[in-house]
């Protein structure tokens, strides 16, 4: 018997959907890590919340329509976390639950199941319960106060959000350390940018996310805060506050990272993180919420086939766009 030995380059498999999946669920928890040590284990019994309503209403739906389903696919587990992250901590325990049952049971299986959904599940799950409870949404608790009870009834001192602040035209008191850190109130996942920069390249470097939509969606939103500022001050103080508090890094990251409802051209990913910063910054600017970034990606995945067929259209009417 002869061995034929082959010459490099070596070609490695290609990722599967439920590896990314999986990639994205490691980087969901790291985002979970200073929530619990900041709030205590509450913040853990509100992604269990979340997690466990999408997984049972994943299972049930199945069972139901009699479709199959199987245990190596963590989508439902993913869409329960970053439901959990985009929430407050002090939020009662249904609040979670019933994003979960909604993203799963009205967005994701009837519109497409596992992969072929249009809509963000998660994302229109949280757009359910803002709409539905705005009080209890927006109202965060403060982590200089330490852990919070187990219980549903929260009696600890709240603090108002940069959001809130910048959309009343005030700059936030906010320590730039504790800026990074994520030691001020907001959505529990969501007020760490180094934790989501590291998310980010590590999604980045395991290829489980394109960097062309993150790119283009933070320089529009950059742009944004320089040219329409809803502060005085320097341009790169609004850039700062505008991108770095409330939801914008986690929907750049982990929203707008779904390879599943966004656009499958490199054109169309571009396109798509214009369109949603710019309507995030509208929202922001002239929305009736301090935080509108799943409105945006919601609004903007309704246009995910439309700018894929555009850059198509372009390619052969000989227009040369990648």
């Amino acid at each position: 018997m002869t061995l034929r030995e082959l010459s490099a380059p070596f070609l490695h498999r290609e990722k599967t959907a439920v590896s990314m999946m999986l990639d994205a669920l490691f980087a969901l928890c790291a985002l979970l890590v200073l929530p619990t040590l900041y709030f205590g284990p509450r913040a853990l019994l509100m992604a269990l919340a979340a997690m466990g309503s999408c997984a049972a209403c994943d299972i049930l739906f199945c069972l139901i329509f009699r479709h199959s389903f199987g245990s190596g696919d963590p989508s439902a587990l993913v869409t329960g976390l970053a439901i959990a992250l985009l929430l407050p901590v002090n939020a009662p325990y249904w609040l979670p639950a019933l994003a979960g049952a909604f993203a799963i049971l009205v967005v994701k299986e009837p519109l497409g199941s596992t992969g072929h959904n249009l809509f963000n599940p998660a994302a229109a799950g949280v757009a359910f319960v803002t709409v539905c409870r705005p009080d209890l949404v927006f109202l965060y608790a403060n982590p200089a106060y330490g852990w919070l009870p187990l219980t549903s009834d929260i009696t600890a001192v709240y603090g108002a959000s940069p959001g809130s602040a910048l959309a009343s035209g005030l700059r936030p008191s906010i320590l730039p350390l504790d800026l990074l850190w994520g030691v001020y109130p907001g959505p529990m996942g969501c007020t760490a940018a180094l934790v989501l920069g590291a998310a980010a390249l590590f999604l980045l470097a395991r290829r489980s996310m394109r960097w062309e939509t993150m790119a283009c969606f933070l320089l529009t939103a950059a742009l944004a805060a320089v040219l329409f500022p809803r502060i005085y001050g320097p341009a790169l103080t609004s850039v700062k506050y505008e991108l770095l508090t409330g939801s914008l890094l986690f929907c750049a990251v982990i929203l707008l990272g779904d390879p599943v409802t966004t656009p499958r051209t490199f054109t169309g990913r571009c396109a798509f993180g214009v369109l949603a910063a710019a309507l995030l910054m509208g929202i922001r600017r002239a929305g009736a919420y301090e935080q509108g970034a799943c409105f945006a990606v919601l609004i903007a995945n309704a246009f995910t086939p439309v700018l894929d067929r555009l850059a198509v259209e372009l390619r052969r009417r000989g227009v040369r766009v990648p």
